[in-house]
């Protein structure tokens, strides 16, 4: 074996080694000890867990026998989207919030109650009838040097506290508290709009899969003709086997394209099943949607669209509320290191029964009631640094959703731009897909004519054919940018 051979052997042989360890070699130990192993559910279990969890909400909403619109579509979406339930349920958390903020405006009422009992032991040196001898006995007891006895101890008890002040802590809480349920409302519309605006885009991708699906129909019939129209110039001897075989390659790529069309349709048809938030399987039927409806210029100037976008775009303002609530939580923060004055009033019931083993007394019975009136005042003077961190902490936070928000206005700002741009150019771009369709078809038309006649090779009327299925593909995808455009502006703006 020569060196080149014995060295791939050794490193054949390590490879081995390492996936499957000699037992008992020391890479054994690398796997963990099975007391160490955190033990997790099983497989079945989290799968039946799932099967429980989906059941929760109806996703055979569906009726295969409709078929649905446009704005049909968005409102099943915006009732069955996951997204939009989401944060549905993150809006109502923030509004309970606000009621827990406003909570620290009342009063707080704990009542306390315990009762239990036990067994005690005590020596007792000296013990000589006088109360002076008896350590820890209130009631001069003659008994032995050792007592014992069981006892039971009844408490109960009522502690009202409130709030005086507190340099404002509780207001700027409630307020942030408030800005975050703002925040939730905006970013519960800016989600239904998301939503609205997927459902537009997989809509309109759909619609232009179906029209090319119908262009690829139409190529697809164009080469039969073209081939069955060879195919006789063949059995004439008007035409070689060199251009037959052409034709029948053309009608075999059209073939192709065809299937290929009808998939990406069946793809496109999932996408928008997915975004509706349906099953799969739910035989989904859509309503064709006529693009000549689509208008043929933009209804308003950029500067309109900027000026909507800066008011009414929910994420955006969603983000401005977020900041809002930053500062109000600063505030908080420092009026947490600040003294804080309450009230507090205590009214209480204690009864003690214990008996005395050996003893001339064998019961003894305590009770007490307490009612007592105080005005704290809580300062945290000294914590190691803990406040001056949690205010730079609260600051920091305050700054960063500031630039959150500039981050998002520029954001937003380029969308609008750059859909604006996009709107305008498809615009542009529609007339001269239309003028090519016509030009292609009256070529095409005209090369077929010449071809039947024997004055036109297959090569160019296969040209011609090629040139008239891309372009009719060139008219549906170029509709399809000016309704994505126009969507894309609408939803940047916040007008969707």
């Amino acid at each position: 074996m020569n060196p080149s051979s014995r060295a791939f052997a050794a490193s054949v042989l390590m490879t081995c080694a390492l996936i499957h360890p000699v037992p008992g070699h020391a890479s054994d130990s690398v796997s963990m000890p099975k007391e160490k192993q955190v033990p997790v559910p099983s497989s079945g279990e989290m799968a039946n867990q799932l099967e429980l969890m989906a059941k929760l909400h109806d996703r055979s909403f569906v009726d295969p026998k409709k078929r649905y619109t446009l704005p049909e579509l968005v409102n099943l979406a915006q009732r069955h989207n996951p997204s939009t339930r989401m944060v549905w349920e993150m809006a109502v958390q923030a509004a309970a919030s606000i009621g827990m903020a406003e909570s620290q405006f009342y009063p707080t009422l704990t009542v306390e109650s315990s009762y239990g009992g036990g067994y005690w032991n005590q020596t007792l040196t000296g013990a000589s009838g006088k109360a002076g001898g008896q350590s820890g006995i209130v009631v001069p007891v003659n008994f032995d040097d050792q007592a014992s006895g069981a006892y039971s101890n009844l408490s109960a008890g009522v502690n009202l506290r409130y709030t005086l002040f507190d340099f404002g802590q509780r207001i700027a809480t409630t307020k942030a508290a408030k800005e975050k349920q703002a925040g939730a409302k905006l970013s519960f519309n800016a989600a239904n709009q998301q939503v609205t605006f997927q459902v537009t885009q997989a809509y309109y991708s759909l619609e232009t899969d179906r029209r090319l699906i119908t262009a690829a129909e139409i190529s697809a019939k164009s080469a039969v003709d073209v081939l069955a129209s060879t195919q006789a110039k063949y059995d004439q001897g008007l035409l070689t086997e060199p251009a037959l075989l052409q034709a029948k390659q053309a009608k075999a790529q059209a073939d192709y394209d065809l299937v290929n069309a009808h998939s990406n349709w069946e793809v496109a048809r999932l996408n928008l099943i997915e975004v509706i938030g349906a099953e799969p399987q739910c035989g989904l039927q859509v309503a064709p949607y006529d693009f000549s409806q689509l208008n043929g210029r933009l209804v308003a100037p950029l500067d309109q669209y900027i000026d909507a976008t800066l008011k009414q775009k929910p994420d955006l303002l969603a983000k401005v509320a977020q900041a809002q609530a930053a500062e109000q939580a600063l505030r908080a923060t420092k009026a947490s290191t600040l003294p804080q004055f309450s009230l507090k009033g205590v009214q209480s019931y204690q009864d003690f029964n214990t008996s005395i083993n050996g003893a001339a007394l064998h019961n003894i019975g305590l009770s007490f009631e307490n009612y007592a009136g105080f005005v704290n005042v809580s300062w945290p003077f000294f914590d190691g640094g803990m406040n001056r961190n949690k205010v730079k902490q609260a600051d920091s936070s305050r700054r960063e959703a500031n630039e959150a928000v500039m981050q998002a206005r520029d954001q937003a700002l380029a969308d609008v731009w750059r859909s604006y741009t996009t709107a305008r150019t498809s615009l542009e771009r529609k007339k001269s897909a239309d003028a090519l369709v016509a030009a292609s078809q009256a070529s095409y038309d005209a090369l077929l004519a010449s071809f039947n006649l024997g004055r036109t090779s297959i090569q160019d009327l296969l040209t011609a054919r090629s040139s008239l299925a891309q372009a009719m593909a060139t008219q549906a995808q170029s509709d399809n940018a000016i309704a994505a455009s126009l969507a894309s502006l609408t939803y940047a703006s916040g007008q969707l």
